[in-house]
This record gives structure tokens, sequence and C-alpha cells, in this order.
């Protein structure tokens, strides 16, 4: 199968997921016990108004995180408020007005990404909708009447559709990223911050029962607090980001021989770690412990081993074991990376029958993810030249990786190396010089919708 073919059928595949989305977005609105039946006061039309224009204001001041590749805004908030305040179904036109006219317009966004996410903001909006009035949610222009459980689940159905119809997308329009695996850096990311922002549809609906056009101006403050926390939170993941991204130029700096070394043993463990189906959180845990894995050669005491030609004395060898150890402390020291990503690096030297460093556990009391940076890590050392040798075949090193399974490495992820097609194509690429890239995120996930990661 060519690369051509497999991009027509990636493509064919995103088209068939938005076509269906639209049906079901269409066939929701124009159910029967959902028409209008009207006469609808004057009232009526200036809620439907203020709170689509209040959602396009809302969705429009969106910000971008370039290193993230993330999309942010509170534009969901009138959505949810409008439920309430309006009844079905025009709150699935308050979203999809607010979704066509800030995508086309604001956001330029090519057509099958404006029709996508006009469509997918319609459903979870008129799922949530229908949910809510199902439990008995109260809807009135005129009277606050609060009830917890039907609001909840009008928040957590909308969230749910909005954040898996865009996962199944990223899945479906991307090579080797799983629905599992994109549900949980979209969801990840902003879910708790999602949940705690959704409580200003609450206040939303109270300031315009009670206030009309005056509540809609008091809430704009809190709104801007809400999309300041947003911020804040991504902000936080940028600077983790460039904060890695220092660590392993500073590394590569002082031993330039093995330039590339930990993006490709990242790209390696990724793979390998896909295959498996590990979550989101497991897969970023590995990814920057797999970057990090010997940040701790940065210390001085490793400079002369590092430049050293020829093999190291076994005093040397004790001296450069070290390093695993001072490499976890260093990272220690970034409140994000402690815990899973600390204790991959610590171990990604120890051995499945528990002859390895520096703590000497063996077989799955080893952490998967240092389990994975062993291969990954032993892969690249052998398949590329080092001072004291030639780079081996793939063929080579994966039989020195089965000679060792069950001593040095877990049985298991040998096993999958050596069967994987994509890893044997992934390892092949990179021996002949196609040097491997390690994205924060999947390929082809920015702009599949303004508010999740995109």
């Amino acid at each position: 199968m060519n690369e051509a073919f497999k991009e027509r059928l990636l493509g064919l595949r995103i088209y068939l997921w938005v076509g269906a989305v639209t049906c079901a977005s269409a066939c929701l609105l124009l159910l029967p016990e959902w028409q209008p039946s009207g006469p609808f006061p004057g009232r009526f039309w200036n809620a439907l108004a203020a709170f689509a224009l209040l959602g396009i204001v809302s969705d429009s001041f969106f910000f971008r995180i370039p290193f993230a590749k993330v999309n942010t805004s509170v534009g969901f908030i009138p959505f949810l408020a409008s439920v309430a305040v309006l009844g079905h179904p025009w709150p699935m036109l308050v979203s999809g007005v607010t979704a066509f006219i800030v995508d086309a317009f604001v956001r330029r966004k090519p057509t099958i990404r404006i029709w996508f996410n006009t469509a997918q903001y319609m459903l979870a909006t008129g799922l949530g909708g229908l949910v809510y009035t199902s439990l008995g949610g109260n809807v009135s222009l005129d009277t606050f009447s609060f009830s917890l459980i039907p609001f909840v689940a009008l928040v957590v159905t909308f969230f749910l559709v909005n954040h898996g119809s865009v996962a199944i997308a990223v899945s479906l329009s991307s090579r080797g990223v799983s629905v599992r695996e994109a549900w949980g850096r979209i969801s990840g990311n902003a879910l708790i911050t999602d949940l705690f922002a959704s409580t200003l549809a609450i206040l939303l609906v109270f300031l315009y029962v009670e206030l009309q056009f005056i509540g809609l101006a008091i809430i704009v403050f809190p709104l801007f607090l809400a999309r300041q926390l947003y911020q804040m939170n991504l902000q936080l993941q940028e600077e983790l980001e460039e904060k890695l991204e220092l660590m392993v130029k500073a590394m590569e700096a002082r031993d330039p021989y093995t330039s590339g070394h930990s993006r490709r043993v990242a790209e390696y463990a990724m793979a390998i770690a896909r295959e498996l189906k590990l979550s989101a959180t497991q897969l970023d845990a590995i990814k920057r412990a797999a970057l990090l894995h010997d940040v701790g050669k940065i210390y001085e005491e490793f400079a002369p081993l590092l430049r050293k030609e020829g093999r190291l004395t076994p005093e040397e060898r004790i001296v450069m074991r070290s390093h695993v150890v001072r490499s976890a402390q260093l990272v220690a020291t970034a409140a994000r990376l402690r815990g899973p990503v600390e204790a991959i690096i610590r171990h990604h030297h120890e051995n499945f029958d528990g002859s390895g460093y520096p703590d000497g556990i063996a077989n799955y009391q080893i952490p998967i993810g240092a389990r994975i940076i062993m291969v990954a890590d032993t892969l690249d050392a052998m398949t590329t030249d080092r001072p004291y040798r030639k780079a081996l075949t793939l063929a080579t090193a994966i039989e020195e990786l089965e000679k060792y399974a069950g001593r040095q490495f877990d049985p298991d992820l040998v096993r999958l190396v050596s069967r994987s097609a994509s890893i044997r194509a992934l390892l092949l690429g990179s021996a002949r010089g196609a040097r491997p890239q390690v994205p924060p995120e999947p390929r082809r996930v920015r702009g599949w919708a303004g508010r999740v990661p995109g």
C-alpha cells in the first residue's frame, strides 16, 4: 500500500466521520417533539440574539499556545446556559451559528473543519439539552431554578460528545494515534478546567433571567477570568516543554557524538508504547523520560568519560552508572516531572532479571516506561556509530535483543519489536538517515475543534 493511497484513505475516513456527525446533528435538530410551537415573545428573540452574540464574542477571543498546538476559548459557556433559558432546538442553533461564524470568518479554517466543528458543537449541545430536559431540568425566560443533577448531566454529556467526536476525528486523520490516546490528550489537558468553567453557565442563567442585558455585561468579567485560567494552565505546560527542550540541547552539547540520541530513543519508545496501547498520560511520561533519560550526564564528572575514545575502565563504568540517579534527581527539581517520569529515568538501566542498576529490581517491578526505554535506548545505541565501533544492522540488533530477552530485556517487548512492521519501518528509516521528530502532540490534531487540542 503506497503512501498516496494511505493519504487518500485517511482523507476518506475523516470525510465519512464528518458526514456521520453532521447527519446525527441534523436528525437531532429535526426531532418532531423539539419543533418550535410559537408564537414567541420579543424577549425570546432578544435572548436568542444575546446568547448567540455572547457565544461569538467568547469563542472569538481564543488563544493559541504554538508549542502545545492548542486553541482555547470559553465559548461553550453560553451554549450550556442557553439550554436552561431557551429550550430546544434553539441552543443547537446558538452553538452552530457561533462555531460557523468564528471558524469561517475569525479563524478562517478549511471548509471540512468548519463543517465538522459546527456539526459536533450542535450535536454536543443538542444531546446535552435532551438529557437535561429528560431529567427535569428547568427551562424558563422568567424564573431561575437550579437543579444539580440535570445540570451535571448536561455538562458531562456535552463534554463526552465534544471530546469524543474530536478524539475520533484525530484518530481517523492521524497515523498511529488511537482514539484512547487522542481522548486522553484532549480530556487530560483541559477536563478539570472545563468542569470548573462550566459552573459559570449557572451564573449566566441567573444574571440573564434576573437582569437581562445588564446581566450579560456583568458576566463578561467572570468569562475573562475563566479565559485567563485556561491561559495560565496552558502556559505552564508550554514552559515545561521549553525547559525539556533546553535540557535536551544542553545534554547534546555536552556529548555531540550522540547528538539526536535522546530524540530517536523518544521516537522508538513512543512507537513501542503506542503498539501496547498505553494511555495518553503514560505516553507523555514515557516521551519526557526518554528525552531526559541521560540528562544527568551534563554534570562535570561525566565530561571526561563522554569525551573518551574507546571502552571505559571498570572504575569509570561505576561513575557512568551513577548518571541514572543524577538524571532522576535533576528532573525531580521540576514539580511536574516528579513521580512517573522520575521513576522511569531512575530505572531505565534495570535488567529484567534483576542484575541491573541502580536498585537491582526485576521483572514487572520495573516501570513499563523504563522497560520500554531500555529496549529503545539499546536499539539506538546498536544501530548508530560509536567511537569504539560501527553501527550494527537492524537484523543484527534485533538478534541481540532476542539473545538477551528475559535477562536484560522484557521478553514481551522484544517479541513486539521483532514482529511489528511499523516499528521495524521506523528503525530502518532512522538508520537510513531520516531523523525522527518528536512532536508534543499527534500529527494533524490542529484545527479539528476550536477549544480542545486541535
